[in-house]
């Protein structure tokens, strides 16, 4: 958590789960990783990096439309 570049590399694991990671796996499982994901975000100091890598992220993969799962993005932004 000393490396100011710990926030965003969290960000991008995020985005790799969202893009293929979570491809074929049951609903229960991706709330778990979502949970796990969500955990580490509130040991962050970074928090608003991470939040803005996020978002900038979700944004591509929304235009793109390269989500695996629209349910896992809706648990993750809520």
């Amino acid at each position: 958590n000393g490396c100011n570049l710990t926030p965003h590399y969290i960000a991008v694991y995020c985005d790799t789960q969202f893009k293929s990671g979570f491809k074929q796996l049951p609903i229960a499982q991706i709330e778990e990783k979502v949970d796990n994901i969500i955990r580490l975000f509130c040991c962050l100091t970074g928090r608003d990096i991470f939040i803005l890598a996020f978002t900038k992220l979700l944004a591509v993969r929304l235009l793109n439309k390269t989500s695996i799962s629209d349910q896992a993005e809706r648990i993750m932004i809520n």
